[in-house]
């Protein structure tokens, strides 16, 4: 059974991804050929796919610190919620590797080793996450060299193909971290696995 984050991010995060691949799929043509015109487009589903993906983030983290406040004593359970969420950098910051490793590391795992132990899949998958958030944030911020510099790399581009590629790695990847989320908080806590 998966948590209620990743049961939000398959049904509304990525619904809300259909919607404007719909929008997508009105403004260019059918079949086979490039796509002219659609460079602006394509870069806006790319910074929609980081905002859905640090939304489920945010929202593993909440869940995860639920579990945690349920196994304390309940005078404890608003100190305890306060000082695992307080300065959480999925807040302000974007869901790369190192701010996954900081805030879920303050429940008592070792996020990113855990994630890495499952195997190299995924530790690419993470190291794709970090590039794709630095392409994300090239596009938010204007940086057409950083843009240019990345797109030249050949791993990702502003084209549907990438986005959709990009789309299946973060929502494979956010399977794997539920999975690892539940084992851990299971095996830290003394508890049945909490989804």
């Amino acid at each position: 059974m998966p948590s209620n984050s990743l049961t939000d991010w398959r049904t509304t995060g990525l619904g809300r991804l259909t919607e404007l691949e719909k929008v997508h799929a009105s403004v260019t043509p059918s079949g086979p050929g490039r796509k002219w015109g659609t460079n602006q487009l394509n870069r806006s589903l790319t910074v929609a796919l980081v905002a859905q993906f640090q939304k489920f983030c945010r929202e593993l983290h909440d869940e995860a610190v639920a579990v945690h406040v349920a196994a304390a004593s309940p005078n404890q359970g608003l100190l305890l919620r306060t000082l695992l969420t307080q300065g959480r950098k999925l807040d302000t910051m974007n869901p790369r590797s190192s701010a996954l490793g900081a805030d879920f590391g303050r429940l008592g795992l070792s996020f990113i080793d855990d994630l890495k132990a499952c195997g190299q899949t995924t530790e690419i998958r993470l190291k794709r996450l970090d590039t794709f958030i630095d392409y994300r944030n090239a596009i938010g911020h204007g940086n057409e060299a950083t843009i240019t510099s990345l797109e030249a790399s050949g791993q990702l581009s502003a084209t549907k193909a990438s986005f959709v590629a990009h789309r299946r790695l973060l929502n494979a990847l956010a399977g794997t971290m539920d999975t690892v989320v539940a084992n851990k908080l299971a095996s830290l806590l003394g508890i049945p696995r909490p989804w």
